[in-house]
């Protein structure tokens, strides 16, 4: 059997287990940005419990193979849509995006992370952990504390469901708001949340692209709000209006501002709204 630091020196190792990422979530929770599909440097130093420092030199050190599994500098008008979601600051000039691919193959090469060890530890055990992590999510679904556990997330859930989050997305966000108020890892259950919320939504700078003549940000959001389908609340945010539900969902984002990360609910339009603006406009 390899020892795990054979990852860090075979770059064919490496290459024969870099689609495993479901070992990140094995290993520890893996918070994402908004689109669910990358995450931020600093992010990526949380989750291997490292300064994002150390993360920026390993990229830096290695960047032909993370920038082969989709690691990507952000700048101009690419950075619109981070901005909307509140994820950077609007003077932000440049932002990397990490895909689950790169942050295993960080997980891979980073040296000084207990978190590190353990994924490279999985991924070279994997057979053996599957065997011993199955009869367990059993045991512990039966039990008292489990029950409680439970509970909660059905709270949570029903939360979600009040604001006009879909099942599957308040499924997901209760349980990792779960995980995180207990300290009990819930990845097992989570792996098994269905995934068929797969709708395609956008930004309403995506949408503004969209139109035959097409609209930036600012403007799509004011064909918005005349079309009666969003309004401003009292803290300058967008808010739906009854008429713009059945066009848009609303999606959990987090807002990271230094050491303090607040959740807000951000609109997400459907494509079908397009059809609408289109007729409000030729009135």
């Amino acid at each position: 059997m390899f020892k795990s630091d054979a990852l860090i020196e075979s770059k064919s190792l490496r290459e024969s287990v870099i689609d495993r990422t479901d070992a990140l979530d094995k290993v520890k929770v893996l918070a994402m940005l908004p689109d669910v599909l990358h995450v931020s440097v600093e992010m990526a130093g949380n989750y291997y419990e490292v300064p994002k420092e150390t993360i920026h030199s390993l990229i830096f050190d290695n960047r032909e193979e993370v920038e082969s599994d989709g690691l990507r500098i952000l700048k101009g008008d690419e950075l619109i849509s981070f901005k909307e979601m509140g994820v950077i600051g609007k003077n932000t000039s440049s932002f990397t995006i990490i895909p689950r691919r790169a942050i295993l193959r960080i997980g891979m090469l980073l040296r000084d992370s207990v978190v590190a060890q353990r994924v490279r530890n999985y991924l070279l055990n994997v057979e053996e952990i599957a065997r011993v992590e199955a009869p367990e999510v059993i045991k512990k679904a039966v039990s008292p504390a489990w029950r409680t556990i439970h509970s909660n997330v059905k709270a949570k859930r029903d939360l979600y469901l009040l604001v006009g989050v879909s099942k599957e997305s308040a499924i997901a966000h209760a349980l990792t708001h779960e995980e995180l108020e207990s300290c009990v890892d819930l990845t097992a259950f989570k792996r098994e949340v269905r995934t068929d919320d797969t709708e395609t939504t956008f930004t309403p700078t995506d949408l503004g692209k969209r139109l035959e003549k097409p609209l930036s940000a600012v403007k799509m959001n004011i064909a918005l709000e005349k079309a009666g389908l969003q309004v401003k609340n009292a803290k300058g945010n967008w808010e739906l209006t009854d008429e713009g539900e059945p066009y848009a969902k609303l999606m959990p984002v987090a807002i990271h501002g230094g050491d303090v990360t607040v959740e807000r609910l951000a609109i997400r339009w459907r494509q079908s709204v397009l059809a609408v603006l289109r007729e409000d406009a030729k009135q």
